[in-house]
């Protein structure tokens, strides 16, 4: 349930770059300064905190099963408390993007830069900073401090099964990736007023991030590999248990019948 949850919102994003950047921008770009055109700034941000709360959850996941096995199913295990998990992960993202409602503390798409922007004012200053960056940066840093402490127990551990091994790649990788994205977002776009530069450390990578999300976890994740690329197979009738078990136990009356008449058995 909790990389569903990942899923949802890496589609949910990427969704809404599509249609309500791009085609928006391209059949009307005077959408974009209404009430309804600042909604993707909010919808964006609601799936982005998704997304990262749904990280943390799935490190949590990873650190306590590899450095807590015994109490991992008191905490994993019973599907209700991935349930509330998971609840609670939606909550906060709303929690999180609900103050985006009013336009002075929403998130704009600029059309003629392709850029987002906060709105002017202690408002927007408040969500771009501590909204935003701060509450990303937290959550980012806790993921791969939980991150860091899977991969050493594992190697500690050293005779760990290939696909630890690949669960705790996958890990790093998207910590990377998560933490690329916050320091290109609110840094490196400051470095150059080129809007060329600006579009492509802002609104492209934010796109990039949540679309090479999911080719990450197809990459280390066999299970999900087969299960895309999965063929149809020619199926094998296989006898059932049942009907094993019964002819076996006629061939055992039989031979018992044999040796009684037999001298020989």
């Amino acid at each position: 349930m909790l990389c569903f949850s990942q899923t949802i919102s890496n589609i949910g994003n990427c969704t809404a770059f599509i249609f309500m950047a791009g085609v928006m921008t391209l059949v009307e770009p005077e959408w974009h300064y209404t009430y309804s055109g600042r909604r993707l700034g909010q919808i964006l941000i609601f799936f982005w905190e998704t997304s990262i709360f749904a990280h943390l959850f799935i490190a949590a996941n990873r650190a306590i099963a590899v450095n807590f096995p015994t109490r991992y199913r008191q905490i994993f295990g019973d599907k209700t408390n991935t349930r509330i998990l998971v609840t609670i992960l939606w909550i906060i993202a709303t929690l999180q993007a609900s103050p985006y409602t009013f336009p002075v503390c929403s998130q704009q798409f600029d059309p003629v830069s392709f850029t987002l922007a906060y709105a002017e004012g202690w408002c927007g200053e408040l969500t771009e900073k501590y909204g935003d960056l701060t509450v990303s940066i937290i959550i980012v840093s806790c993921i791969s401090f939980l991150d860091i402490t899977t991969f050493l127990r594992l190697h500690q551990m050293r005779k760990t099964q290939t696909n630890n091994g690949n669960r705790a790649r996958e890990a790093c990788v998207q910590s990377v990736l998560l933490m690329f994205c916050e320091c290109s977002f609110f840094y490196l776009s400051y470095m150059s007023d080129n809007p060329w530069y600006a579009f492509a450390s802002t609104t492209f990578i934010w796109v990039f991030t949540h679309a090479v999300d999911g080719v990450v976890v197809i990459c280390f994740s066999g299970e999900i590999r087969r299960y895309i690329f999965r063929r149809n197979k020619t199926t094998t009738v296989q006898p059932s248990a049942m009907y094993t078990v019964t002819m076996a136990r006629k061939h055992a009356g039989s031979r018992t019948s044999e040796c009684k008449t037999s001298s020989v058995c």
